[in-house]
């Protein structure tokens, strides 16, 4: 499972491309087969997740799809209702529950993290840590270089029908993949190739130049 889900997060980008260009969505899964393997296109969580559960379910696991609150990057004092939504998987294996995730897109987990308060999580320089609140449920933590930081959280009754996707409102191009080596990262015209310590910036200038960089970093053809 674990190799399953970093090579998925190596192949199909995260990418909000039919958002930002007022497209419409589809989460069916024969719409969501066509548009990322037929057209190698990539996805936003809620597609990405409801893919790679199809996988795994087609492959004998027990998955349950998962709605979180995604708190990174979220201001102090924000109101739980204007938090973004976002989709994770629980998959049981050999009786535990393991969280898998190939949605998020930015620095997350490559592989599945158990589901255990206390428990934590290390892939490469990243650490990540797993706890438990009577509120906001399990909780997903990030260290960064001074503190922990809440990634997201989501409780066991997380897949009820109130959940529904709240697609984000994200008017900004982003497209974001997991390497061997790093990640690529793409904001508008602005391409970010990470690799070990190093970091590359390239700024397109031209539709034709973006559409050529899309191709080139995230193997995405629009037409």
């Amino acid at each position: 499972m674990g190799h399953l889900q970093t090579c998925h997060l190596h192949t199909i980008p995260y990418e909000n491309l039919d958002v930002a260009l007022k497209h419409s969505i589809s989460f069916a899964l024969p719409d969501l087969f066509r548009k990322m393997i037929v057209q190698k296109r990539g996805g936003n969580c809620f597609e990405l997740n409801i893919l790679f559960s199809w996988l795994l379910r087609e492959l004998g696991f027990t998955v349950t799809n998962r709605y979180a609150q995604f708190w990174r990057n979220i201001e102090d004092g924000t109101p739980p209702e204007e938090v973004p939504m976002h989709q994770l998987l629980l998959v049981t294996f050999e009786g535990l529950h393991y969280i898998s995730d190939v949605g998020v897109g930015a620095l997350a987990p490559c592989k599945p993290v158990p589901l255990i308060a206390g428990h934590q999580h290390r892939e490469g320089n990243e650490l990540y840590k797993i706890e438990w609140d009577e509120i906001y449920g399990w909780m997903l933590y990030e260290q960064t270089p001074h503190k922990w930081r809440l990634l997201y959280c989501f409780t066991d009754d997380a897949n009820d029908a109130r959940f529904a996707p709240r697609l984000s409102k994200q008017t900004n191009k982003i497209a974001m993949i997991r390497t061997p080596r790093g990640r690529h990262t793409m904001l508008n015209n602005e391409f970010r190739i990470y690799e070990g310590q190093s970091l590359t910036t390239y700024t397109t200038h031209s539709d034709k130049e973006w559409l050529q960089a899309l191709n080139r970093y995230f193997h995405i053809s629009l037409f």
